[in-house]
């Protein structure tokens, strides 16, 4: 269904999954380590769509999990102190993950499935897809990033994660053969995740599981991820050759929505149990002038108020990109100052039934707060 020929492809990929990322997803640089040397080795990077794949083939997904809160890494003594290798020695722990649940369960996975759209998380799939020889799937389990994995259409359907792999770039390899329950799952991956980015919160804490046939992914995919973020990283790099407005190019290329323009005046965050949480106020410019936008964050935007009233809430896609250059933001590198366009999307249908909202609403995120569609909020489409 699609193919990444060029640098430019690709660059115009990261950007529109990190759009598509709503903060998180991981970080742009990962995605361009990540898939460039394919393009300019002349490998072969593309995708298909799920529906071509058999009913019976083996599929997985894979990801990485954990805080997206900057950090200082720790020097080479200090991580021998603390019993890690002063270097990486794994150099694709994805890789690693998806040969290790491999061995374990006895078949060779067919085809890979990211678990979410990102710069990071839909990058490192394809390219353990492509070092294994399996397919890389025109789509994910979410639409967009999340926090959680209990959040991921795969666990609402009741497909369990388990048996799964783990494994990190610092030589640690888990097997895990059963979970009490897939927020349990959340929990054991995150206080992993805490382990393998203590020394470097660039270390990938990788996860393969969510092992499938090719008929049960056909019904939990949310398709065309792949060739969506594609397209809108192709149109931010067109408004910005042409001098045009990036956000709106974003917002059309998306069937979406200009939510709000301004500059950051404040952004507070922690790190807290593998998650980056926070809030971003951005005070209105322009048509937004003395208006004051606040978006609540854990890992990915999801709790927005609009001059403290509540406005446009998760599932919904809630996304900031610069002002000026149109370069995609995730909450780890945006900063205070920075003058941003805020464009918000429609969350994809499988994310919007009454078992996922009870997962992505506000509700679940602790705020008493009643979910309400983008489009109506928007006055249409």
């Amino acid at each position: 269904m699609g193919e990444l020929k060029t640098r430019e492809d690709v660059h115009a990929l990261i950007a529109g999954l990190t759009l598509l990322g709503t903060g998180g997803g991981g970080r742009p640089e990962q995605g361009l380590d990540a898939l460039l040397p394919h393009v300019e080795s002349g490998r072969r990077l593309a995708w298909v769509d799920v529906g071509s794949l058999p009913d019976d083939a083996w599929v997985c997904s894979v990801f990485g999990m954990g805080s997206i809160a900057p950090s200082k890494p720790l020097t080479a003594v200090e991580r021998r102190q603390l019993g890690y290798p002063a270097e990486w020695v794994v150099a694709k722990p994805m890789v690693r993950a998806v040969q290790e649940l491999q061995a374990y369960v006895g078949r060779r996975i067919d085809a890979i499935v990211p678990f979410e759209l990102g710069a990071g998380n839909t990058s490192s799939p394809m390219d353990a897809a492509v070092r294994l020889g399996a397919a890389i799937v025109d789509g994910d389990c979410a639409g967009r990033a999340i926090p959680e994995l209990c959040q991921t259409t795969a666990a609402i359907a009741g497909l369990p994660f388990a048996p799964g792999a783990i494994a990190d770039p610092w030589g640690n390899v888990l097997v895990v053969k059963e979970t009490a329950s897939d927020l349990v799952t959340e929990r054991i991956g995150k206080l992993i995740s805490i382990a393998t980015k203590l020394p470097d919160v660039k270390a990938p804490c990788a996860h393969a599981g969510f092992l499938m046939r090719g008929r049960d992914l056909k019904m939990i995919t949310v398709r065309g991820g792949i060739s969506r973020a594609l397209a809108v990283g192709r149109a931010i790099h067109a408004a910005r050759a042409r001098s045009t407005d990036p956000a709106a190019a974003a917002a059309g290329a998306l069937d979406g929505w200009v939510l709000f323009r301004g500059r950051i005046a404040r952004k507070e965050w922690e790190s807290r149990d593998g998650y980056m949480l926070g809030t971003t106020t951005v005070e209105g410019e322009g048509r937004d002038a003395g208006r004051t936008l606040r978006v609540w964050f854990k890992n990915e935007n999801h709790v927005t108020w609009l001059d403290e009233r509540p406005w446009v809430h998760s599932p919904d896609l809630i996304m900031l990109l610069d002002a000026e250059t149109g370069t995609p933001y995730t909450n780890t590198l945006l900063a205070e100052g920075a003058r941003v366009g805020v464009v918000g999307a429609r969350a994809d249908d499988k994310l919007r039934t009454p078992a996922a909202l009870a997962l992505l609403a506000p509700r679940h995120y602790g705020y008493d707060l009643d979910w309400i569609p983008i489009e109506h909020l928007m006055g249409g489409r």
